[in-house]
């Protein structure tokens, strides 16, 4: 099939740089100024001329080729933010039948293609695996950053491609790990301050009504919640509960920061609506944001009242 035709393209480059002698900078013991100095991205043409090339390199070839083939394709750039070296690496996926794929050559341990229900997985997957391939480079725990970039222009260095990227679209890839009791304050705020937030004109009646239901419900839940998790970050939480017809998205909140970036959109596109159930969500008229964020998704208005929209994602 294409995909193997592909890869079989890809077999004939070898992965390095020549300087110009002709020697492999890869070789060299002192890497890393010898290819700041001297890297310059390579056209598809050149690459499969001299036939040997890095993961920059690689994956504008790979990007041709799959172009060539009318296959759907992103190109994205992964680094370790270690204040110096920024060990990186380039990686292409492409899309098929309902499947997202990570088309692997440069990376010779994980060369292949690997296949995953959605691109939240398939990143996760390849920084966990960047990760432990740097172990024996780089401290523990620091950031990693993902960014999802178009066709540069070629002939360009090291400095200009990275300056590059750094334009790009960053990608806030995230984990989904089950709430504890010490979550129990944090999501109390996030409920509390949403309600608040789009409830508008409450009594103070009310607000005490609210604030017994909030101190009673979240503990009563706790263990349904879910954080949600960027570079080992809590940075909101979700909460999903089973009813009758299907699934409720009875709450999910994003902190300030990290919204209008995608986040919102992915988890429900990868993680709510990647199951067999009708989804059901309650939004406030008010959170306009939201409310187009879940039209656009798929959601209809079911019902409403003087302050909320009832809605659903229809599975069957």
């Amino acid at each position: 099939d294409n995909n193997q035709k592909i890869m079989n393209v890809m077999e004939e480059i070898e992965y390095g740089f020549l300087d110009n002698n002709r020697n492999n900078i890869c070789d060299n013991v002192d890497l890393e100024d010898t290819f700041n100095k001297v890297y310059y991205l390579m056209s598809p043409e050149e690459l499969l001329n001299k036939k040997i090339g890095v993961c920059w390199d690689q994956v504008e070839l790979e990007r041709k080729l799959f172009e060539e083939n009318n296959i759907k394709n992103e190109t994205y750039f992964i680094y370790i933010d270690d204040k110096n070296n920024l060990p990186s690496h380039t990686f292409l996926v492409y899309y098929m039948n309902s499947k997202v794929y990570w088309f692997e050559h440069s990376w010779f341990d994980e060369k292949g293609v690997h296949e995953y229900n959605n691109l939240n997985d398939l990143l996760n997957d390849v920084e966990v695996k960047f990760i432990k391939s740097r172990e024996n480079e780089v401290p523990k725990g620091l950031d990693v950053h993902i960014y999802k970039y178009n066709k540069p222009n070629y002939n360009i260095s090291c400095n200009e491609f990275y300056n590059y990227i750094f334009t790009q679209k960053k990608i806030f890839n995230f984990k989904i790990e089950t709430a504890t009791i010490n979550d129990l304050e944090r999501i109390k705020y996030y409920k509390l301050k949403t309600i608040v937030e789009y409830a508008k004109s409450l009594s103070e009646e009310e607000m005490t009504k609210i604030d017994n239901y909030i101190c009673e419900s979240v503990p009563a839940l706790i263990k349904e919640y879910k954080n949600i998790i960027y570079n080992k970050k809590i940075i909101g939480s979700i909460l999903i509960r089973k009813i009758d017809d299907g699934l409720l998205l009875d709450e999910i909140f994003i902190e300030k920061e990290y919204r209008n970036k995608g986040i919102g959109s992915s988890i429900i596109n990868d993680y709510v609506l990647n199951n067999d159930y009708n989804i059901y969500l309650w939004v406030y008229k008010d959170n306009i944001k939201a409310f187009n964020l879940y039209k656009n998704l798929g959601f209809k208005i079911k019902e409403e009242t003087d302050s909320r929209y009832y809605m659903k994602f229809q599975k069957f």
